[in-house]
């Protein structure tokens, strides 16, 4: 089946999981939207690559600044117990981490909505008007009408045919929060892009892997009847994300394992109905 966004032909094999080969065509207009600065090279870094050599274009949306993570600011700062100004120092560090991988990359386009990290399901569970503010940075105050807007104003301005968004069952409560706002700003659009989500956390997903070794999609009972696909990178766009990848110097030393599991020569994908 063919359409102005992505080519898949269907393989189905006995319990294992539906699994689909994606194929990029030419003039893709795609939205990818990442919960945290890396998020969106962990997961379409080399499909972005493509999608732009493909004669397509590409904006990157960023939700939070990044800023919250206790481990990191104390990493980056030296100190054991983070200050306000420790944690939206980090924030300054992962934007400029953020604009050295995008030029690697080759993206121009992004936009950072600055929201609060760690915060993204706190705006969805509360009424959409109630102020939040962040307890580590003290920014604010945020709002999950605010986010909404924000977010769906930069989504629709590009009138996407692909949207790559965080899937609402990652077990990060930022990523799940950000995949649902952005599955019902989609919904409002006059005319419905095709959605792919990609997970980042997950208890046993991804496994360790040898370097050259292939992503599988996840097996487990959370993701049945889901259509993975899968994108195969060639080894100049690998070598390309490993190199943007690289660029988030601030996150290596505290979660490196988890970021050497997405150097693969493919990337995953669930086709969102």
């Amino acid at each position: 089946m063919r359409c102005t966004a992505l080519l898949v032909a269907v393989v189905v094999g006995g319990c294992a999981p539906t699994l689909v080969p994606l194929v990029v065509p030419d003039g893709v207009r795609a939205v990818i939207v990442a919960p945290h600065p890396d998020d969106e090279t962990l997961a379409a870094g080399g499909l972005a690559q493509r999608i732009l050599r493909s004669g397509g274009s590409v904006r990157v949306i960023v939700v939070t600044a990044g800023d919250g993570y206790r481990e990191a600011a104390a990493a980056a700062s030296g100190h054991a117990e983070p200050t306000a100004s420790d944690y939206r120092a980090l924030g300054a560090l992962r934007a400029r981490e953020l604009a050295e991988a995008m030029r690697l990359l080759g993206i121009r386009d992004v936009v950072q909505l600055d929201g609060p990290d760690g915060g993204v399901d706190a705006l969805e569970a509360a009424p959409r008007t109630t102020p939040y503010m962040a307890p580590e940075t003290g920014r604010g105050p945020f709002s999950g009408e605010d986010l909404a807007r924000r977010l769906g104003d930069a989504i629709a301005a590009m009138v996407p045919t692909l949207v790559v968004f965080p899937d609402p069952r990652d077990h990060h409560p930022d990523h799940a929060a950000t995949g649902r706002f952005v599955r019902d700003v989609v919904a409002r659009l006059p005319v419905r892009p095709r959605l792919l989500s990609y997970l980042v956390h997950d208890v046993v997903w991804p496994p360790p892997h040898p370097t050259d070794d292939l992503l599988p999609p996840p097996a487990t009972a959370e993701y049945a009847n889901t259509t993975w696909t899968t994108f195969t990178l060639t080894p100049g766009e690998l070598a390309t994300k490993r190199t943007a990848l690289a660029a988030y110097r601030s996150q290596w030393p505290i979660i490196g394992g988890l970021l050497e599991r997405f150097v693969r020569r493919n990337e995953i994908f669930a086709i969102a109905p």
